[in-house]
Order: C-alpha cells, then sequence, then structure tokens
C-alpha cells in the first residue's frame, strides 16, 4: 500500500481524499494556508508542506484542477527535495459523478414514467444542461439564470454572512444564445432570464421530475427548494451543488435549513463539486 499526501486541504482535496482506492493511505493534507494547520478535513490531519513530506510518503497528489496552480504546487514539492510520484486529479474530470449520477436517475425516472418537466438553476454557460437536456430528450428543459453574473442582492447576504468571497457580476461571462446553440434538443428548451426567484413566476403551475440546483449562492439556493421541491413529483430529484463546498459555502447552510424544517435527509454523490441528491417519496 503506498502512503499519500494530499496538497490541497479546499474542496477538490476532501473529495479525492474519499475517492482514494485501497491501494493508498492517506497520510495527511498539506496546504500554505497556515490558518488551517493543526486542523483537519474529512478526518484528515492538515500540516504544512515541509512537515508533510519529512514523512517520506511514496507520492503527493495535487488537490487543485487548474494546470497553472498544480504547476505551481508540483515546483514547489520538488524544491522542497520531493523525489517520488506525484500524481494529479485532473483524470477526475473525464469520470463525473455528479453527471454520471443524474444520467442513472435520468434512466430511472424515463424507464418508471415519473412525470414532469426538468430544470436548472444556475446555468452559466451551460455545460450541465447539455448533459441534462441530452439524458431527457422528451421533456421540456426550464433554464433560470441572470445571465450576468451574481446580482448584488445575493452577494450582499454572501458579505453580511460570511459565506464566501463571491462578487457581483462573478460567472457573467455567458448569454443565452450561447447556451441554446449548445443543447441537442433546442427545442425543448425554455429561458428565464433576470432574477430568481422572481422569474419563477413563469412556470409555477409546472410539476418537474429533475432539477439541477447550482446557483452557487444562500439566498437564491434557499429560495429555489421549497419552490422546486413543492412542485417535484414523487420519485422526482433536486441534485443541489456545492453542498459540501469550502468556497462556497451558502448552498451548505440553505439545504440544512431546509432539511430540518421539512425532516430531509440529503445524500451526498462523492463528486469533486460537493453535491447532494434530495429525493421525494
Amino acid at each position: 500500500m503506498k502512503t499519500v499526501v494530499l496538497f490541497g486541504a479546499g474542496q477538490v482535496g476532501a473529495m479525492v481524499s474519499r475517492l482514494m482506492g485501497p491501494g493508498y493511505r492517506v497520510s495527511c493534507f498539506a496546504d500554505n494556508d497556515e490558518k488551517k494547520w493543526g486542523s483537519s478535513l474529512a478526518g484528515i490531519p492538515v500540516c504544512a508542506p515541509r512537515e508533510a513530506l519529512a514523512g517520506s510518503p511514496d507520492c503527493v497528489c495535487l488537490c487543485a484542477l487548474d494546470e497553472e496552480r498544480c504547476g505551481q504546487m508540483e515546483r514547489q514539492v520538488r524544491e522542497l527535495g520531493f523525489p517520488g510520484e506525484i500524481l494529479r486529479p485532473q483524470s477526475l474530470k473525464i469520470f463525473d459523478a455528479r453527471a454520471a449520477t443524474m444520467r442513472l436517475l435520468a434512466e430511472q425516472i424515463n424507464e418508471e414514467n415519473i412525470p414532469g418537466d426538468v430544470a436548472e438553476l444556475g446555468v452559466y454557460k451551460g455545460d450541465f444542461a447539455i448533459l441534462i437536456n441530452a439524458a431527457f430528450p422528451d421533456r421540456c428543459i426550464h433554464l433560470f439564470d441572470t445571465f450576468e453574473g451574481f446580482d448584488a442582492k445575493d452577494v450582499a447576504v454572501e458579505v453580511r454572512e460570511g459565506l464566501s468571497r463571491a462578487k457581483e457580476g462573478d460567472f457573467a461571462g455567458t448569454a443565452i444564445d450561447y447556451v441554446d446553440q449548445r443543447l441537442l434538443y433546442r427545442e425543448r428548451a425554455r429561458y428565464y432570464q433576470g432574477y430568481f426567484p422572481n422569474t419563477f413566476a413563469r412556470c409555477s403551475a409546472e410539476a418537474f421530475a429533475f432539477v439541477s440546483i447550482d446557483a452557487d449562492l444562500y439566498a437564491p439556493t434557499a429560495a429555489a427548494l421549497p419552490l422546486f421541491w413543492d412542485r417535484l413529483s414523487p420519485g422526482g430529484v433536486l441534485m443541489l451543488h456545492d453542498v459540501n463546498s469550502t468556497q462556497f459555502r451558502g448552498p451548505g447552510k440553505a439545504v440544512k435549513e431546509f432539511c430540518r424544517e421539512r425532516k430531509l435527509l440529503p445524500v451526498p454523490i462523492c463528486d469533486l463539486h460537493g453535491s447532494v441528491l434530495l429525493r421525494k417519496g
């Protein structure tokens, strides 16, 4: 069995620690943030990189998905004198647990004829909407987004509650036309541009079988949960992104509050996005 140090005590690192197979034993996290030293993540201690490498691990896994950041981390590890194997989790992008789970759920929902449309809140450039649209070719897909980035009202909540470093206009580099051109079944798409939940009024009479909530922030997530849940068909599913995120803590707060109120238990997905499922009985 190889011992491995995970470099990066963040969201990616937490998920990588759970995805490690039986041939690897995680000894600790290494991180450059001194505030994290002496703490733990996913039950694993966090320490300084030099201290982590002093234990002579067999390999180091760079827990970041950005190529430039990984390059910086690898240079740091080598400068600290580590001669061994360096792993990168970029290959995990090929095998995405959230997408795979959605496709399996789609097969089941379609096979069981669970009624309702599908939807996504937080579309951005449409990467996940494309997959939902392809998995549910016979259903209308409702797509909600400002298509202008984060709204100032929602960012104010993030700042006041200390939930993230979100800024007004983050994720603004998109447009409805761009998303629409990427969909396989474009005729099934309905777009709702503007501030959520104001835009929901236009489809408040619809029923839903599958909904992706990927709003990143507390306020839109908290608003979306009861609106979609109350219109979810029995057997339908809400898939929520960033619930176990260390970068955006608002969705996790919203889900905890909603599940406490409704006496629900979210099911975690071991993906790199900290996603969970809520399924209606």
